[in-house]
């Protein structure tokens, strides 16, 4: 079994639907489940992680660190990810989600193309 078919059946499905139906509306956003968590990536690399963890349903940025400063909602003091905790009475702010995935998006970009820059440096 999945964490996903388990995020579907828990106390925060309601939630974990509205923002997977989010992260898939964009194009380049694929989907991957697998037994720890279901992530959504670009060509680029992950965007965003998801999973219920006991009372909250955990969404993870992928490249959170660069994202705290302009959305200070997100936790966490890791090298890379940062997160948005949801009870399940929270509702979701789809406004401020499109913002910061669309950030994520734009940092996918960016990362990659710095890479290729460097091997030409």
């Amino acid at each position: 079994m999945t964490q996903y078919d388990l995020d579907l059946k828990s106390q925060h499905a309601k939630n974990f639907k509205a923002i997977r139906k989010l992260l898939l509306s964009y194009d380049e956003i694929t989907e991957l489940k697998n037994t720890k968590q279901t992530s959504y990536r670009d060509s680029y690399g992950v965007v965003v992680m998801m999973r219920t963890k006991g009372d909250v349903l955990v969404v993870a940025f992928g490249k959170g660190y660069k994202l705290q400063e302009k959305f200070p909602q997100l936790e966490g003091s890791g090298k890379i990810v940062r997160h948005l905790y949801f009870k399940e009475e929270d509702s979701v702010d789809e406004v401020l989600l499109r913002a910061m995935i669309e950030e994520s998006l734009l940092l996918n970009i960016e990362g990659f193309e710095m890479r290729e820059l460097r091997k030409h440096i």
